[in-house]
């Protein structure tokens, strides 16, 4: 046999079976799911996590009048009312005398204060976080 010979069978077989390895390749290629099919599976998970947003705002404005823990120290609030939006009014303690106080956004103004104190409010330890919950669940 001669070399041409050779290289030229070889050259022949190669291209030949080119295609194969070709089909071979494109067959192992995994293909992507099409963009449409998972849509769906994003839409569903951005409604969940929209909704979880919403029933965590709900659950938070719900919850803002109670108040998770008062002063311990020599500064206590007594009482409070809301008059607005963000205006209230409120005796607080301090050291041993009780003053009412108006409070806005902008400043916080003595209003008077209190000759006979107001007995204090439960001055036992905070309650748990289960009774607060159930305290803001129940209507």
């Amino acid at each position: 046999m001669n070399v041409s010979n050779v290289c030229v069978k070889s050259l022949c077989v190669f291209f030949c079976l080119q295609p194969g390895w070709l089909l071979a390749a494109e067959e192992a290629v995994i293909k992507a799911p099409a963009p449409l099919a998972s849509a769906g599976k994003v839409m569903f998970f951005l409604v969940i996590v929209l909704g979880l947003i919403v029933a965590l705002a709900w659950l938070v404005s719900k919850t803002r009048g109670v108040q998770l823990a008062q002063g311990q120290g020599q500064l206590n609030i007594v009482a409070s009312l809301p008059l607005g939006m963000k205006e209230k009014i409120a005796v607080i303690q301090v050291g041993e005398k009780q003053l009412l106080v108006g409070i806005t956004p902008q400043q916080i103004t003595t209003l008077a204060e209190l000759d006979e104190p107001l007995p204090l409010a439960n001055t036992s330890a905070p309650a748990s976080f289960q009774e607060l919950l159930k305290k803001a669940i129940r209507p």
